[in-house]
């Protein structure tokens, strides 16, 4: 009696999830995919309760969370057609965990794989930097100015060639400010002990380059010129 039960809510889950689709999705026989791994943070230490969601062009397929080990195991319908993405603690489809980085795996094209082995995945704390840029100089410098970071949330191939490729300082901001510029601040979501490398020019003379370091939650760093 209690086997049958037990057959009766697993059935009545997996239609529940196939009727949660879009109708965009196509499913071939209630195809099963195993998305497997292990979240830890930057010492090494697991992190439970990390949220795991795989999806076809926008509608999930499934999701689970990490264990207390860090572990997770996610038996996922597999869309048809359209490629697989995988996101992990990542806030526009799951509750998150905020105080954590967040990353996005994208597929570029539709495989047959039913194995996705993520290996050891390391999020970091999210930190915030409010940098601003103050002329308060009164002459007529010109500032070029380039703002290199790692971001909080980090999108990666999901088929990758190299394993070992990050987003370490894979996004930056740019611009030119004139004599006639008003103070100009940046808000900038990185990663907590990692460094935002600021490189700038005045009047096109040598770069010059200032590391700095993301030691708190909040971060400030006020530059003049």
């Amino acid at each position: 009696m209690k086997k049958n039960l037990l057959r009766i809510l697993l059935l009545f889950t997996v239609l529940t999830a196939v009727g949660c689709l879009g109708d965009d999705v196509d499913i071939e026989n209630n195809r099963r995919i195993l998305v497997k791994g292990k979240i830890i943070d930057p010492q090494g230490v697991p992190i439970p309760n990390i949220s795991v969601l795989t999806s076809g062009f926008g509608d999930e397929l499934g999701r689970t969370s990490s264990d207390s080990d860090g572990n997770f195991k996610l038996i996922s319908l597999d869309e048809q057609f359209d490629p697989l993405d995988i996101f992990i603690n990542y806030e526009n489809f799951t509750n998150t965990q905020d105080f954590y980085s967040s990353l996005a795996y994208y597929s570029p094209e539709h495989t047959d794989r039913v194995l996705y082995d993520m290996g050891t995945i390391v999020l970091g704390k999210r930190a915030t930097l409010n940098l601003i840029l103050k002329n308060s100089s009164g002459t007529e410098d010109i500032l070029n100015y380039e703002i290199k970071f790692t971001p909080s949330l980090c999108e990666l191939p999901l088929n990758m060639t190299n394993p070992t490729e990050n987003c370490d300082l894979s996004q930056n901001r740019s611009g030119s400010l004139s004599p006639s510029s008003e103070n100009q601040p940046f808000y900038i979501n990185s990663i907590q002990n990692s460094n935002v490398i600021f490189e700038y020019s005045i009047n096109d003379g040598p770069t010059q380059t200032i590391e700095i370091p993301l030691t708190n939650e909040e971060n400030t760093y006020v530059f003049e010129y």
